[in-house]
């Protein structure tokens, strides 16, 4: 078995690379008259944004390589593609087969992804410390998601709580909470993340209370004040409740990490923070870091990233190291304008859920990395056809 869904694009030879971006651009001029308003608007920031990307690189500002420094930022806009087509499609019964659909593959990918974790050992499949056992099966490399399938995955298990709420239909409800189950048993036993952990109980929070309060502004905000003030009051408890069901070495040092101080060379919430804090440094070392960056760079371990100036574990603040305020501008923009799109569109029937989606895309995208394909798959598709699939439910 070998997961469908799992898009880690291997273009190592720039030649490729640059076939890919003057498609890309001759699509954009195809397309320009066509694509008014904000989706126009949106594509035109992404192609802005992958451009200073490659002008970085071609001056040798960047020096990672070609892949690294294009590659991430041009998937992660692609799905914008699908987003023009889902948004010119009417059919209820285009969308709805379009939305079980890519459901339905991304469940079976993170089904296979739980398969490959017990047959070969999650240790293994995460370190890729294989021990030779697939290479004595013949199978040197097995197609297992790594950090942006598991912030994908997050993404995934949300909408589907959303779907799972606002469906009407008794069957469809049991389906999108098998879907649901697929993707949090994942996350909780099989990606060896903490934070994806708590990032997922923070997306079940935030689609039922904006599900409970049904677009009322002061119980939105009372429901919020509760849950927030009642995990504040018993975070030691549902911490420690974690552990125990999880029973990982690698999740209990993390999660142990976010009430106790670590080691700011590790994976711990320590270890992180130093680095959004190289790379704010970074942006505000000079006056010409402050506009510009100072490049996209290489980097192996977290040792190695803080030498290069960049933290490479915060793409909305790695971003500002990288490209200054001039590339962030344009990426915040980008989200600004998505958010916008949504909310004209859907804001009637789902202002608190496009709300607490964004805050999750906020708030991954402070602790994690979130500008590649995998997640940009369910920012870009699967989150507006989810929301044109329920508007069909409570129409």
């Amino acid at each position: 078995m070998l997961s469908i869904l799992t898009i880690t694009p291997k273009f190592y030879d720039s030649t490729y690379l640059m076939a890919l971006w003057g498609l890309f651009f001759l699509l954009k001029l195809l397309t320009l008259n066509r694509s008014n308003g904000i989706l126009g608007h949106l594509f035109t920031l992404g192609v802005i944004y992958v451009f200073i990307c490659l002008i970085y690189k071609l001056l040798g500002i960047s020096s990672a390589s070609m892949g690294y420094c294009i590659l991430a930022p041009f998937f992660y806009f692609v799905p914008v593609f699908a987003l023009m087509i889902i948004d010119r499609c009417e059919n209820e019964q285009q969308i709805r087969f379009l939305f079980h659909f890519l459901a339905l593959a991304v469940a079976f990918n993170i089904a296979d992804d739980i398969w490959l974790s017990y047959e070969y050992g999650i240790d293994n499949l995460v370190f890729q410390n294989l021990g030779g056992k697939l290479e004595e099966e013949g199978l040197t490399e097995l197609n297992f998601g790594g950090s942006q399938f598991v912030n994908m995955s997050v993404f995934y298990a949300c909408m589907m709580f959303m779907a799972f709420l606002k469906s009407n239909n008794r069957n469809e409800k049991y389906l999108f909470l098998v879907y649901w189950g697929i993707g949090a048993y994942f996350i909780v036993f099989c990606s060896l993340k903490a934070s994806a952990v708590i990032l997922l109980l923070l997306s079940l929070a935030l689609m039922y209370i904006s599900y409970k309060t049904k677009g009322k502004n002061g119980k939105m905000l009372t429901l919020t004040a509760i849950v927030g003030a009642l995990f504040f009051v018993f975070r030691d408890s549902i911490i420690n409740f974690l552990i125990d069901i999880i029973a990982s070495d690698r999740i209990t040092v993390r999660l142990m990490s976010l009430t106790t101080e670590g080691d700011v060379e590790d994976s711990s919430l320590m270890g992180r923070s130093n680095l959004w804090l190289v790379s704010i440094q970074s942006w505000l070392s000079s006056l010409i870091s402050f506009f510009f960056g100072i490049g996209s760079h290489n980097w192996k371990d977290f040792m190695t990233t803080a030498e290069s100036g960049v933290g490479n574990h915060s793409d909305w603040l790695d971003v500002l190291a990288k490209y200054g305020i001039i590339g962030a501008l344009i990426l915040y923009s980008s989200l600004k304008e998505y958010y916008e799109y949504l909310n004209n569109k859907y804001g009637n029937s789902f202002k608190y859920e496009i709300l607490s989606f964004f805050l999750l895309i906020l708030i991954m995208g402070l602790t994690k990395k979130i500008v590649n394909a995998q997640p940009a798959i369910m920012i870009f598709i699967l989150f507006p056809l989810t929301l044109k699939y329920c508007s069909y439910k409570v129409s």
